[in-house]
């Protein structure tokens, strides 16, 4: 379930064939962020022949978003080599665009697809990477007598217990990790512990 993001923005710059290949490679959680970082690097680069993208936002697994664009690039020769190396490598959250500076030189569709793989390489290389780990937000409840037994579960399934509630009852806002949820589940409904999802 765990994944790679990039920690913060990176550019790395490449060249073939007197062609230069500028690529940035940063954090994306929305395509709106996005289409921003995009727009910036048009401003930028205003005189460039292509801005290639490549995105992936959630797990590369599973991408709740994925897409890639030539930009006018021959079809599959820019984007796709971008977004198929960054899913090899099991990146997510991820954006990359790659500006190009046309060299006077044809690379065929074959060279391209290496010069495009190319520069997301260089700037994978560069970027400092963490791991993601998916979280899942669950409010449990108990009587007054269960807490310290929750708290326990919580701690064992690499969860941590925020905001406590007490009224008749005691309600726990807990964190953890999405592929712990379903064995700490198995564990409180025997229990006779109740809970509700905060967020998807």
């Amino acid at each position: 379930m765990s994944y790679q993001i990039p920690c913060s923005p990176v550019v790395a710059e490449t060249e073939e064939k007197k062609s230069r290949f500028i690529c940035w490679l940063g954090p994306v959680t929305d395509k709106a962020a996005f289409s921003h970082a995009l727009e910036a690097m048009r401003g930028r680069y205003p005189d460039a022949s292509h801005h290639c993208t490549a995105l992936v936002i959630g797990n590369p697994a599973n991408p709740e978003v994925m897409q890639s664009d030539d930009d006018g690039e021959p079809g599959g020769s820019a984007g796709r080599p971008m977004l198929e190396l960054l899913l090899k490598q099991e990146v997510g959250n991820v954006g990359a665009i790659v500006t190009r500076y046309f060299g006077g030189t044809k690379l065929g569709v074959g060279g391209l697809m290496r010069a495009y793989r190319g520069a997301v390489g260089a700037a994978l290389q560069l970027a400092e990477l963490e791991i993601h780990v998916p979280l899942i937000d669950v409010r449990i409840t108990c009587d007054f007598a269960g807490e310290s037994r929750v708290r326990f579960l919580v701690a064992q399934h690499r969860g941590l217990c925020g905001v406590v509630e007490y009224s008749d009852r005691v309600q726990i806002a807990v964190q953890l990790p999405r592929d712990q949820w379903s064995s700490l589940k198995q564990t409180l409904v025997p229990e006779g512990f109740s809970f509700s999802l905060s967020a998807p």
